[in-house]
């Protein structure tokens, strides 16, 4: 049974009243229309009324926001708890994953394209009563890692493909009969929606699992979903700001996420969430809840996704929470037909997935989705794409019918109805093949400036590596040598199980990859020497955990021609080390890695961002790499978790010092002589 963890964000907390009183500052709707109910929708353009959207750029100290690292570090947090307390509820926290039983594989060909079928059923939590979701996923046959697509479905797994040994779904279902119970009649009947052929053509992989897995979708779903495995209230009374279907919705598909990252198939970097109607809402808050979505893609999502609420044009907030009051939090119901009173609007929800790839999809006869409202939404969240020098819509001018526009924000306005069909898929597949190929992915670290005290720091690093054993300086702490007991422990605390000799530790394997051990001395900013033996076994893989966060990847990495992510050098799921300085296993290597740690908030978040240098065997592999929460889904606070370990990580977050992890991932690897020198 493999285990694996996903990420967790936080925000601030702010005033609500303040947040209101700034919003109706900026409206512009006359206060005699405050009365007028929309229980009959809008389709005049004539007859919106006046608005004015609440500032973007704006957080809670309502300075002026002048950076991409002013957004991550102010506005986005302060926008994104708006959305949590007025919209989507509060983000529902991550669980260990796990594959019940085997992975089922199936080598097909689609069409001309040799491909290899997964299914896979997923528990979420530790317990024998933990929900599970089923997943099927589409890869091609390929030599490479391949970017995956990644959407809920409406009506089972069995509904989006013709293939006849696809178990039909047993969990509620949207049904117009009334029976909500899937049949074999609808094996095939929403297969437009999911193209596996013409996708694995273009070397996509396609994934989908079942909405109802997560939350049933009806009013009384609350009761049977995955809220109360996650000690979240199912009864009748709810408080204002618990989530619903959405937010249950986003959290399934971080850990389908969660899952497909292990995957020897799937590109770790590319994985893209979609989705259609009501599960586009559930797309976007994925992407704006989990960064690690490459990519973010809504069809058709309307009110309450990609679709402004201020313009009173289609479905309604008011109509929306009546006909539907299991999918946002309670308290946006509060604000039928007083949209100008929200604090937020659905251009914020946009700004989210900045400064990655968006794709926003509308169709003509849509109305009830309001298409220009979802243009304009677009229009409105350009301006923080431009914090990170990137051009997002590019255009204010709405497009005509089929024809696909945009630079880091796409758009195309099909003719037809709501629905998600191939020329959809076709647009997405475009702007993806221009937008995420491999290693051109635009990350928000990317543009994060350095300080010159940081620069000057890591000029000055140059350690000499010609002659191993290296002697350590005589102010180093020495965690592992010949002369002194290893200063490690187990991740539970107790004395280490790793194999000790002449000053050599030897890791020990377990077959969940999680028998790491974890230093008793604590730092911020380090010096790190580590020498260390690769084994043909397992690949070599191990690592250096610096905080038990950031990864310095070790590997069997010698003679790669095209190296990478994985490849020994690299600082693990940042950035690929400039060239491969690995030996072959058998021979003892080196690192010296100058680090210096992230500074914090008092409330944990990040206020500014990591930085390191660092030399393997002689040769620069990283130089000025910035960080700032672990992109890595296999942390040891997430992964094995123990108290030990959650005594550490509040140590780590209060003060900023943390341990040195040495990793292992299954391969018998050697160490020796570590140390570690604090840097005023």
């Amino acid at each position: 049974m493999h285990k694996f963890p996903p990420s967790k964000s936080k925000g601030p907390r702010f005033s609500i009243r303040r947040i209101i009183l700034h919003a109706l500052t900026l409206a512009l709707i006359p206060e005699a229309s405050f009365g007028l109910a929309q229980s009959t929708p809008n389709y005049d353009e004539s007859a919106i009324r006046r608005y004015s959207l609440p500032d973007l750029l704006l957080a809670s100290n309502e300075k002026p926001i002048l950076s991409s690292l002013d957004w991550e570090e102010t506005a986005r947090p302060f926008q994104f708890e708006l959305l949590e307390k007025f919209i989507y509820g509060r983000q529902l926290p991550p669980v260990e994953v796990s594959v019940l039983g085997k992975e089922r594989r199936v080598d097909k060909k689609y069409g001309e394209i040799p491909a290899v079928r997964i299914q896979a059923t997923l528990q979420m939590g530790t317990t024998e009563n933990s929900p599970t979701t089923n997943v099927l996923l589409y890869v091609p046959k390929s030599k490479k890692k391949v970017p995956v697509f990644l959407k809920l479905n409406f009506l089972g797994n069995q509904a989006e493909v013709t293939d006849e040994d696809i178990e039909i779904t047993e969990n509620w279902v949207i049904s117009k009969e009334g029976n909500n119970r899937a049949t074999e009649a609808s094996r095939g009947t929403k297969s437009r929606r999911f193209p596996v052929s013409s996708m694995l053509t273009r070397g996509y992989g396609l994934a989908t699992a079942h909405c109802g897995d997560f939350f049933p979708d009806h009013k009384d779903g609350r009761a049977t979903s995955v809220l109360g495995s996650l000690g979240k209230p199912t009864g009748e009374h709810v408080p204002d700001d618990e989530p619903g279907a959405i937010g249950a919705w986003a959290w399934g598909l971080s850990r389908i996420l969660d899952w497909l990252l292990t995957l020897p198939e799937v590109d770790p970097n590319r994985v893209i969430v979609l989705g259609h109607s009501r599960l586009g809402k559930a797309a976007l808050w994925a992407g704006a809840c989990d960064q690690r979505f490459a990519m973010v893609i809504s069809n058709d999502s309307g009110c309450g996704g990609a679709a402004l609420s201020r313009r009173n044009y289609g479905e309604s907030i008011e109509v929306i929470t009546k006909r539907f009051p299991h999918w946002f939090c309670p308290r946006l119901a509060t604000f039928a037909d007083h949209e100008r009173e929200l604090p937020c609007d659905q251009h914020a929800l946009l700004a989210m997935t900045a400064p990655r790839p968006l794709y926003v999809a509308s169709a003509q006869n849509d109305r009830w989705a309001d298409p220009k409202g979802e243009f304009l939404a677009a229009v409105a969240a350009d301006p923080v794409w431009k914090l990170y020098n990137l051009q997002g819509l590019g255009t204010q001018a709405m497009p005509p019918e089929n024809t696909s526009i945009g630079k880091m924000i796409g758009y195309h306005i099909r003719n037809g109805d709501h629905d998600l069909l191939q020329y959809d898929w076709n647009q997405f597949a475009d702007f993806a093949d221009r937008k995420l190929q491999k290693g051109t992915l635009s990350q928000p670290n990317k543009y994060t400036p350095l300080d010159s005290k940081n620069k000057q720091t890591l000029s000055d690093f140059h350690p000499d590596q010609r002659s191993l054993p290296m002697n350590p300086p005589e102010d180093a702490i020495i965690l592992l040598g010949m002369d002194s007991k290893p200063k490690f422990t187990a991740m539970n605390g107790e004395p280490i199980n790793w194999a000790e000799e002449d000053g050599v530790l030897t890791a020990t394997r377990s077959t969940r990859h999680m028998n790491h051990i974890v230093s008793t001395e604590i730092f911020q900013d380090a010096d790190i020497h580590a020498e260390f033996m690769t084994s043909p076994i397992a690949h070599g893989n191990s690592g250096l955990y610096i905080h038990g966060h950031y990864e310095m990847q070790i590997y069997d990495s010698f003679g790669v021609k095209k190296i990478t992510q994985q490849d020994e050098g690299s600082l693990y799921r940042f950035t690929k080390p400039f060239i491969n300085a690995s030996r072959p296993t058998g021979e003892w290597q080196v690192y010296d890695i100058r680090f210096i740690a992230p500074r914090r908030h008092t409330d944990g978040r990040i206020r500014s961002p990591g930085t390191l240098k660092a030399w393997l065997n002689g040769k620069l592999v990283q130089n000025g790499v910035t960080f700032t929460e672990p992109r890595s889904p296999y942390i040891p606070y997430k992964h094995g978790v123990t108290s030990h370990l959650k005594t550490i990580e509040q140590t780590l977050r209060e003060t900023g010092k943390g341990p040195l992890f040495l990793q292992d991932h299954g391969s018998p690897v050697k160490f020796r002589n570590i140390w570690i020198q604090r840097l005023n």
